[in-house]
């Protein structure tokens, strides 16, 4: 039976940030200007060392804000992202009340995968500035990150009702009204609005290739969309590489594909991006069902994930492909033992004394000692 793979955030936002105009002390007015002769120019290098310059000469409080928020803008664009933070932090210190600099810094949060601050400086944002469309926006993405789908419909829905021509609010809003009402209709007709809209924008096809692969099963479909994305994305999109990778296992080059999946899930694994590794593997899964590694993986994963439920299944799946996989039986049990399911964590541990002594005895020990906490 086909899977509906729950679909988060693919593709993502383009960040628009917003640049203050003007700067004007003499002392740093030349290198300035430079900065902003070299960043018309697209030096962005140069542009950064003449903007950095032109702080150190500035000495009005609201001017190097300013300066210093254009330099985040700079410094995001050279993907110096943590950098890029620090100087719209920075921005927002010199700044009195609310300015562009708290939303370009709740967007450079949000997009640097750090959500609870990120959704402090939006919380902020709104409390003086209720219907501030990108800050409804990008609150309504942060609660797409922590699986609030309700609150980042309403969120999207409020931006967009401001600003019903943003590319990505209306594929996010698709997304979340995908996992409110699972209405696949709904969002395909959405997303391929948006792509109508503004055929460039890539994030909207790679979604509706995700929905009509994972959730419909409609192959020829799903590689039409693909194929799309990555002719809008090139070969260094985000999602390029997964999206190569999908029309391969569509082809039929499923193996391949899966021992692939399998590798970036393994990296993401050891990143501690578990949830990310989690996502791989049931690509994986999905290429080739007839492979261990794929389940075993995902279940490690959700473990540290602590879901422990959806782990023991994983760990099952793995045992009906290879009964005599040592690890996936002593990671089985040590599932039942989070989910305190003693009788058949012990269950497990007696199984795995036929293949491994030593480590069950071990593991009998350890679920007699959790048994009396």
């Amino acid at each position: 039976m086909k899977k509906k793979k729950v679909i988060t955030v693919i593709g993502g936002f383009c960040a628009v940030l917003i640049m203050f105009a003007g700067c004007g002390e003499r002392s740093g007015e030349s290198e300035y200007n430079k900065a902003m002769a070299s960043w018309k120019g697209g030096d962005l290098v140069r542009a950064q060392g003449q903007l950095e310059k032109a702080i150190r000469k500035i000495s009005s409080t609201e001017k190097k804000a300013q300066a210093n928020n254009q330099l985040g803008i700079i410094l995001w664009k050279l993907d110096k992202h943590e950098q890029a933070i620090e100087r719209f932090s920075e921005a927002c210190r010199l700044t009195e009340g609310i300015s562009g600099a708290n939303l370009n810094l709740g967007i450079s949060l949000c997009l640097a995968g750090k959500i609870e601050q990120a959704e402090f400086q939006f919380t902020k944002i709104l409390n003086e500035q209720p219907g501030n469309p990108a800050a409804l926006t990008y609150m309504g993405l942060v609660q797409m990150q922590k699986q609030e789908w309700k609150g980042a419909a309403q969120g999207l829905a409020n931006g967009l009702r401001q600003n019903p021509t943003d590319a990505a609010g209306q594929n996010a809003l698709a997304l979340t009204e995908l996992h409110v009402n699972r209405n696949s209709n709904t969002a395909i007709t959405r997303l391929k609005q948006v792509v109508a809209a503004d055929p460039d924008y890539a994030p909207a096809a790679y979604n509706l290739a995700v929905i009509h692969d994972h959730w419909l099963g409609n192959k020829s479909a799903a590689r039409a969309w693909y194929k799309r994305y990555l002719s809008k994305a090139g070969t260094d999109g985000p999602r390029s590489a997964a999206a190569k990778q999908a029309i391969a296992r569509l082809a039929g080059n499923g193996a391949e594909a899966a021992a692939k999946l399998i590798m970036e899930g393994t990296k993401l694994h050891a990143a501690k991006k578990y949830a990310e590794a989690v996502a791989a593997f049931e690509l994986a899964i999905q290429a080739d069902a007839t492979q261990k590694t794929g389940f075993y993986n995902m279940g490690l994963s959700l473990y540290e994930l602590k879901k422990h439920d959806r782990a023991t299944e994983a760990f099952v799946d793995t045992l009906k492909r290879d009964p005599n996989f040592v690890n996936a039986r002593y990671m089985l049990a040590l599932s039942y033992v989070q989910q305190r399911n003693w009788s058949e964590a012990e269950r497990e541990a007696q199984n795995l004394e036929k293949l491994d002594s030593t480590k069950a005895q071990s593991l009998l020990k350890y679920i007699s000692a959790a048994r009396t906490r």
